[in-house]
């Protein structure tokens, strides 16, 4: 299992990573890039709902009002910036380390006449091109696992207004029963001694209030959902394979070929998820 004392990615390594499992990831799972919640084994919600009703969770922590200004750090292709800004009326700006994930995004955005108030931008969220106290409130969904979480914590700090609200998710060495697919496991899982930068860094949630002290902010909560996140590792692997065929005949790569390439430096799978919230004093 890695930690976060392991080697993190480089920017430029996380956008090759998303350039391969983004379209797999968009055809087989739809344009939210992070789990799903659910209430229970008998919600038959589906993959839409589950990810989008896990979009409104983390926006409830961040208390927002109309035009409140908002930041996506690891946006993806744009779906949470714009619901949050449906449901809210806040603005949002997302940034991503993927140039090709801004153009969908912003294409997104167009389409649903919203690139007024909501807009994204090629960026490192460990370095931001904006000025100190720009936002009342930042979102990382499911995106700090794939920084160095103190550095990018200190960032957020800066450019949040005092009293700037921060909601964000992140992965942790399971704890309880693990229902991911062996054959899945054993197709994507690292090799804990190729010496791979890592895709991917799990912390234990208690580390979480000395990580927001650390870069003068205050934590509000800390809650684990891993028992409603647990169905996304089944869903994801069956339905890598139900879009087989039409993602092979569109890319010209087999799946194999796309999670092979992304193992590397990956962290095993099966692991737990936290809710987290903090703000700026």
């Amino acid at each position: 299992m890695t930690s976060q004392s392991a080697t993190p990615a480089t920017a430029g390594q996380m956008s090759d990573y998303y350039s391969g499992m983004g379209a797999l990831l968009q055809m087989a799972w739809g344009d939210n890039f992070h789990f799903g919640y659910w209430d229970g084994p008998s919600d038959t919600n589906t993959i839409e709902q589950a990810t989008d009703r896990f979009t409104d969770i983390l926006t409830e922590r961040l208390r927002l009002s109309p035009g409140d200004r908002v930041l996506d750090l690891g946006c993806g292709v744009g779906k949470p910036a714009l619901r949050i800004a449906s449901t809210t009326g806040a603005s949002v700006v997302g940034v991503t380390i993927n140039a090709r994930h801004v153009e969908l995004a912003t294409e997104r955005a167009r389409a649903e006449g919203k690139a007024d108030q909501v807009t994204f931008r090629h960026g490192d969220a460990m370095d931001l091109p904006f000025a100190d106290g720009s936002f009342d409130a930042v979102l990382l969904f499911e995106s700090i696992i794939h920084m160095d979480r103190p550095t990018v914590l200190r960032e957020v700090q800066r450019v949040l207004v005092p009293g700037g609200r921060l909601a964000l998710t992140d992965l942790t060495p399971l704890t309880g029963e693990d229902d991911t697919p062996e054959s899945f496991r054993s197709m994507i899982g690292a090799d804990p001694e190729d010496g791979a930068p890592d895709i991917a860094t799990l912390i234990n949630a208690e580390a979480w209030p000395g990580l927001l002290a650390d870069a003068n902010m205050l934590l509000d909560e800390v809650t684990d959902v891993t028992e409603n996140t647990n169905g996304t590792w089944v869903r994801l692997f069956e339905n890598f394979f139900k879009v087989r065929r039409e993602f092979e005949a569109k890319h010209g790569i087999t799946v194999e070929q796309v999670l092979d390439s992304a193992k590397s430096g990956a962290p095993t799978v099966g692991v737990g998820c936290l809710v987290i919230a903090g703000h700026k004093p």
